[in-house]
């Protein structure tokens, strides 16, 4: 029922984008990384053993991938955030339902007890929750009353859901990306310091924790929390992924191809691991990328990310209100943080990914209005001649939000 209802949501999506085809094409225009990634994922078939197959699943990436073009293009940055936030208080919200009224929302084997809501396993909803908590955190800074006090309760349950859910990669990542946002609130006007910071913070994390699983170390500090160091047996699939990604180094396998069920390889990954089950994916945002597109699009993919980070940097230069750019850059490092053990890169149905797309293209756009009102900016008078602009005037001292 929930692929059904996904195709259906397809259609107002796609009467959205031709209605707004000039935010489209903007769009596009601010982020044409992506819009090559979008090609590269449709001419795969022709790489693809399963051309139809391939092609059936490029046309959902590009219907939605294109709206959040139009997203990104047509909403404001505060009003894109707060859109998201209202997104993931409604998926809380449908949670809650679930769970309180159906069994299998309270767990679904091999997990046992862990919940998973509304979602096919307890991954999901870890992602899920820490996605609301991100956005929610920011959107009880800009609203009051009645408003506010929804948000900080859409924040405390999703807080908890993420408890239930017993998704450790979420709940590390959680309290990393909520710690930085909180201090970010405790150091005013050095955002771009902690942004440094965040940035450098993180790294250092994913090496430490890439040290720890290569040491002896791995086993009794895994036993803690109750996992094995192969990370739920995710670190033997990307061993034995890797091997087929060299196969087709630059274009890839076709997108969405290489895991086809029935596939020789993916049953022989299977036994030759020992896994215990079939894998429906590598688990791994970059490797995935890869098997989809090649190496050509990681390139593509890469630029889009690092353009992001240029784009924020410079529009933190520049604007003084930096709520939006705060929260846009931690959930931006959240998603590559997510992306280490899971993968929402280049996904068809997947709303991380349609907001991942969304807030890149919205930060690219705003950054090209902060140079154009650079460029527009009329030379100072000279002292004394009483011609000098007021601070009111100039077109940088607006709000981030209302580019």
């Amino acid at each position: 029922m929930a692929n059904k209802l996904q195709i259906l949501l397809l259609l107002p999506v796609m009467a959205v984008t031709a209605l707004y085809y000039r935010h489209l094409i903007r769009g596009a225009f601010a982020a044409p990384e992506i819009v090559i990634l979008l090609i590269l994922a449709l001419i795969s078939t022709r790489q693809s053993a399963m051309p139809m197959y391939t092609l059936e699943r490029s046309i959902p990436l590009l219907v939605t991938t294109t709206f959040a073009l139009v997203l990104g293009s047509m909403m404001s940055l505060r009003g894109l955030l707060m859109f998201m936030a209202t997104f993931y208080a409604a998926v809380i919200a449908l949670t809650v339902v679930a769970i309180a009224t159906l069994p299998q929302a309270r767990g679904i084997p091999p997990w046992g007890d862990t919940w998973n809501g509304i979602f096919l396993h307890k991954n999901g909803l870890g992602a899920a929750c820490v996605m609301t908590m991100l956005t929610a955190f920011y959107a009880i800074g800009q609203t009051r009353g009645k408003l506010k006090l929804v948000f900080q309760v859409t924040l405390a349950i999703a807080f908890l859901l993420l408890v239930a859910s017993e998704s450790r990669t979420s709940q590390v990542v959680g309290l990393v990306s909520m710690s930085a946002l909180v201090a970010s609130l405790l150091i005013p006007r050095f955002e771009v310091t902690w942004a440094i910071c965040f940035i450098l913070l993180s790294v250092l994390l994913v090496g430490v924790i890439a040290f720890l699983l290569a040491s002896p170390l791995a086993d009794p500090l895994f036993a803690l929390i109750g996992r094995k160091p192969t990370l739920s047996e995710r670190i033997p699939i990307w061993e034995h992924t890797w091997p087929y990604v060299m196969d087709r180094f630059w274009l890839g396998w076709g997108y969405n191809t290489f895991w086809y069920p029935e596939s020789s390889h993916v049953v022989l990954m299977s036994n030759k691991g020992n896994l215990g089950f079939t894998p429906h994916y590598s688990h791994n945002g970059l490797i995935e990328t890869w098997l989809n597109t090649g190496f050509i699009g990681v390139v593509f993919l890469t630029i889009a990310i690092l353009r992001f980070f240029f784009s924020s940097f410079f529009n933190m230069r520049f604007l003084s209100s930096r709520d939006g750019i705060v929260c846009a850059l931690a959930l931006m490092i959240t998603f590559l943080f997510a992306n280490t053990t899971e993968s929402s890169m280049l996904s068809r149905m997947e709303a991380n990914w349609m907001f991942f797309v969304a807030y890149i293209t919205k930060m690219h756009l705003v950054a090209r209005a902060v140079r154009d009102s650079i460029k527009n900016r009329p030379a100072p008078a000279p002292a004394g001649t009483g011609a000098e602009q007021s601070g009111g005037s100039d077109p940088l001292s607006r709000p981030a939000h209302s580019q």
